[in-house]
């Protein structure tokens, strides 16, 4: 699965135990791709929110870091593939995800430019 957001500085992704008992990120809100003009920061820091009553054990950016991810120039994707891993009362989930980020450049619609 792949996530991602709009002028977010801290998103938050919520891990969800599924009826089969495995684990996933929940789909929230539907959010665009795109960071604006709008947003100021150089960098968002994303965070991975364990199910009730679990604990988040481990997240594993291909990347190396802690989910700190750098806004990447203007009209330019990048991707941040990541693992997790959640417990509770001995038994552990794993799974994976994809962050993705990119800013509009001066030529795609809303940008004002």
């Amino acid at each position: 699965m792949n996530y991602n957001f709009t002028d977010e500085a801290q998103p938050n992704l919520n891990a969800v135990i599924g009826p089969t008992g495995d684990v996933d990120l929940a789909n929230g809100t539907i959010q665009g791709d795109l960071i604006t003009d709008a947003f100021s920061d150089r960098s968002i820091s994303v965070s991975i929110v364990p199910p009730t009553g679990w604990s988040l054990d481990a997240v594993v950016w291909s990347g190396g870091g802690t989910g700190t991810l750098s806004v990447p120039d203007p009209g330019v994707e990048t991707s941040h593939p990541f693992t997790y891993t959640v417990s509770q009362n001995g038994t552990s989930l794993s799974a994976s995800g994809t962050f993705k980020l990119k800013r509009q450049s001066e030529g795609d619609p809303g940008t004002g430019g």
